[in-house]
């Protein structure tokens, strides 16, 4: 027999009403957890009244019919049924009509827990104000006028600031009680699938397990100028570890060991003042997937995960599913797109996590590939969760980016502590290389001078360039080409081929695209750079005598006759050609870098929030927020389709396991190794020679367009590479 005075939240596929989860202990089990939730930045209070209003829509008898209808239950509710009706908003109004500017800033939270965070002013259905204005069925439960504190429970460093901090503070409260609520449904109709959750090992177990892995590293690199310096590095973060929590950053030359030190000094700082998690971001997917590699092996693979958007977790592993939901790990392995684009994100999908970043150490490794129109933005999360959400940020790299307060960038950060107590001296015991402007060369001219090294890499800015550089070379198995249109496996091999020919002393020259840059382990003589911003430049140096066996490097710069250059490469190859007859031979040192970005920032002063996002943001300070709009934010505009290149007689057995399977999770996982990423009017060009198993899987097969030699994608019919 039903129970028709118990109002339920949830229903069992099966099973009568009693079984049903309760509304009053939903809304119950939702406030504590999210009050749990927010406690890490001290507004337990806020969160507990979002989540024990959240629901409170579905306390009318017109939603209680709507539940037994589609379980087919028939009692006395049965004739108020109306059809779906909606439950987010009363509780929204509810808060909005007894606590003033207080319940107004909760209803964003409560009427977006479904379908995102709303406008304050759009249309009259959607916009959150008119929304608040429509009549609806009271609740029928009992409710409790809520006491809110005075004021919120944030610092204001800087009054112009206070709209961003607000809006801020309210997607802080929505991630808590989105978290709680799913949580909280998924343990009461998915018990097994809710025990996969936390149950990682502590920070305290994972320094202890880094320790051991680490020291064996040690002591297997042995001694060296080199290995002497990392010690310098690794003791210097140790030390800095014990510091109080803010923002620090550790600018260490490539090929100086910043990965693991900034590792140990995040365990050592994170286990000293109770963080809950070490948060790693990096800004290439290129090289996401070999860091979380590092990582899986330095503390083990139960502590790791892996998110950005081209992970694919099998489909076996929920926990790791589970995970990249709200990032529970310890250790958490991210892009810059993935970590900035949720902070400005208005669904709850992407915003669910959020309040799991708040007292965490967050590194950010190569800190200077920040788009300098987005700057701005990405200094405001900054700011603001090292200001009020316990957040350790450490800004990790070779070329720190001159982006701290100054009279010249008064948006800057302030407070940043730098790790390494000795700079020059760091990157005077670490100098490698000596670098040498060449100025103008013609195409024949370099191509000449690279054919005269045994052992040489030649670094240019566009596809264009390093297709004609690698066909001017003389014939010979000697000669390679790297380009980011290879498929990761084809690229794996290529590199490996390159390192056995190096570590054997044959000859080996490659042409690459800056690809080559971005966090790959390989050791050359001799670099060519085609002239770009210094940190680029950096970054090929740093692909020179990386491990210091030779006395010395040779690192050579050049320019090309014909400058038309896509924007970006223009614009900082600008800001750069007036350092490199100052600083002839020392291009590296900290001094040039900081004068680099100083130009390059000042001249790209006004272009800094590109989007108008920070602007849009202060109307935070009225509670008038279109959250709708600011999640037009986004790190990357133009998003790249996967093709999967099917070549190979693996890959293709791989494929036809898309026809006997459901999920196609894991096989997707175990195709990354054979896809590759291109650009909309690229896929146009492809469509009619792919093949589509399933919807949103695209693979090639045409031998044609794809060069084993080069690694470049080719468009049809003419077999022209893709070199844009």
């Amino acid at each position: 027999m039903t129970d028709n005075k118990v109002f339920y939240a949830h229903s069992s596929d099966g099973t009568p009403p009693s079984n049903w989860q309760p509304l009053e202990e939903h809304l119950k089990k939702v406030a504590d957890l999210a009050e749990c939730f927010a406690a890490s930045f001290n507004a337990g209070l806020w969160a507990k009244i979002a989540g024990a209003n959240h629901d409170i829509g579905k306390g009318t008898r017109q939603w209680q019919a709507y539940l037994r209808k589609v379980n087919n239950v028939v009692d006395e509710f049965t004739e108020h049924y109306a059809g779906h009706v909606e439950h987010s908003i009363q509780g929204a109004q509810w808060l909005f009509s007894n606590s003033n500017e207080a319940g107004k800033l909760l209803s964003y939270c409560i009427a977006g827990h479904h379908g995102g965070l709303p406008n304050w002013i759009e249309d009259a259905s959607t916009g959150l104000m008119a929304r608040l204005e429509k009549k609806h069925q009271p609740a029928e439960i009992p409710l409790e006028k809520p006491e809110f504190e005075k004021s919120l429970p944030i610092k204001v460093d800087d009054h112009a600031r206070f709209g961003y901090q607000v809006q801020f503070f309210i997607r802080m409260i929505f991630s808590c009680l989105v978290d709680a609520d799913f949580l909280d449904t998924e343990a009461t109709l998915a018990p097994e699938k809710a025990k996969w959750r936390s149950t990682y090992p502590t920070l305290e177990i994972l320094k202890n397990r880094f320790w051991i892995s680490f020291n064996k590293l040690r002591q297997e690199s042995g001694k060296s100028i080199v290995n002497d310096q990392r010690e310098a590095v690794l003791k210097d973060c140790l030390k800095a570890a014990e510091r109080e929590p803010g923002l620090f950053s550790l600018t260490v030359p490539t090929g100086g060991g910043k990965t693991l030190s900034s590792m140990a000094f995040a365990l050592e700082h994170a286990v000293r003042f109770n963080k809950s998690r070490i948060i790693y971001v990096i800004p290439f997917t290129s090289i996401i997937e070999q860091n979380a590699d590092v990582f899986r092996n330095i503390v083990g693979g139960d502590a790791v995960l892996e998110h950005h958007c081209n992970f694919i977790p099998d489909d076996a592993d929920w926990k790791t599913r589970l995970a990249t939901e709200n990032w529970d790990a310890p250790v958490i392995v991210t892009t810059n797109v993935q970590f900035f684009d949720s902070f400005y994100a208005c669904k709850t999908s992407k915003c669910r996590k959020l309040h799991n970043v708040a007292n965490s150490v967050v590194i950010f490794d190569e800190v200077q590939a920040i788009p300098v129109e987005k700057l701005k933005p990405c200094i405001e999360i900054l700011k603001e969760l090292t200001l009020n959400y316990g957040v350790t940020p450490l800004l990790c790299t070779a070329t720190q980016p001159a982006i701290e307060y100054s009279e010249e960038f008064k948006e800057g950060l302030k407070d940043v502590s730098e790790i390494i107590e000795d700079i020059p001296s760091l990157f005077s015991s670490l100098r490698r290389t000596d670098e040498k402007y060449l100025g103008v060369l013609e195409e024949q001219d370099l191509a000449k001078q690279i054919a005269q090294h045994e052992q040489v890499l030649c670094v240019v800015n566009t596809r264009q360039h390093s297709l004609d550089f690698y066909n001017m070379l003389p014939e010979g198995n000697e000669n390679y080409h790297l380009s980011a249109l290879m498929y990761p496996l084809h690229r794996s091999r290529i590199l490996a081929d390159i390192r056995k020919r190096l570590n054997n002393n044959l000859n080996c020259r490659v042409v690459s695209t800056q690809l080559i840059e971005a966090g790959v382990d390989i050791d050359f003589p001799v670099v060519f750079r085609m002239a770009a911003g210094m940190d680029s430049v950096a970054q090929a140096a740093g692909r020179c005598n990386r491990e210091g066996r030779r006395s010395i490097g040779k690192v050579f710069i050049f320019r090309m006759p014909d400058d038309t250059l896509p924007g970006y490469f223009r614009q900082t190859m600008q800001c750069a050609e007036p350092l490199l007859d100052r600083f002839q031979s020392n291009l590296l040192s900290p001094e040039c870098i900081h004068e680099y970005f100083l130009n390059y920032y000042w001249l790209n002063h006004n272009r800094m929030d590109a989007d108008e996002i920070v602007e849009r943001c202060k109307t935070g300070s009225r509670g008038d927020i279109q959250f709708k709009d600011i999640a037009d934010f986004r790190m990357i505009k133009t998003a790249t389709i996967p093709i999967i290149i099917a070549l190979e007689d693996k890959a293709v057995s791989q494929i036809k396991e898309l026809d006997f399977i459901k999920y196609s999770g894991s096989v997707l996982r175990k195709l990354q190794q054979y896809t590759v990423q291109v650009y909309p009017f690229q896929f146009e060009e492809l469509k009619d020679w792919l093949e589509i198993p399933r919807p949103g899987i695209n693979v090639l097969r045409s031998q044609e367009l794809y060069s084993e030699k080069t690694g470049l994608l080719c468009s049809p019919p003419k077999g022209e590479a893709f070199i844009i």
